[in-house]
């Protein structure tokens, strides 16, 4: 099931979905016209990130798709691009094998690490993207 929710600063007029997808929410245009439900296409720009032009009030603003996605589900703008530009599903399988190697060069790192050689950046980060993967909810892979 697809999780709605309203883009901040747009209520009633823009929604964004847990898969990234934009619509324009049915209602009344600026004119008085009828507006119905429809998806908003989003643009490439040309470092290859995708934005959208949201209309309020007879002006437009654009803004970068994963900056509003982040914004509505609570993420950092890094973890929300690499949800859009990379996928939001994964093969549980892979995610697990990676999951596996990860922790099996954190624990060499640890052992490197107690006979003097400096691993706590390299430790940081791995332990940072497996919390990462076990939190990751929206991908729907526990």
């Amino acid at each position: 099931m697809t999780v709605w929710k309203t883009i901040e600063g747009y209520e009633g007029m823009y929604e964004i979905s847990d898969q990234a997808e934009i619509r324009r929410v049915a209602g009344e245009g600026l004119d008085g016209r009828r507006v119905s439900q429809h998806r908003i296409s989003s643009s490439r720009a040309q470092n290859g990130m995708r934005y959208v032009s949201l209309w309020k009030d007879g002006k437009r603003k654009s803004f970068m798709q994963h900056k509003l996605y982040a914004a509505a589900f609570h993420l950092t703008e890094n973890e929300a691009a690499r949800r859009i530009y990379y996928g939001f599903r994964g093969d549980k399988e892979a995610i697990d094998t990676v999951r596996d190697c990860l922790k099996e060069l954190a624990l060499e790192f640890k052992k490197e690490e107690r006979s003097g050689k400096d691993r706590h950046d390299e430790i940081l980060y791995i332990e940072a993207f497996l919390e990462e993967l076990d939190t990751d909810r929206v991908r729907g892979i526990q």
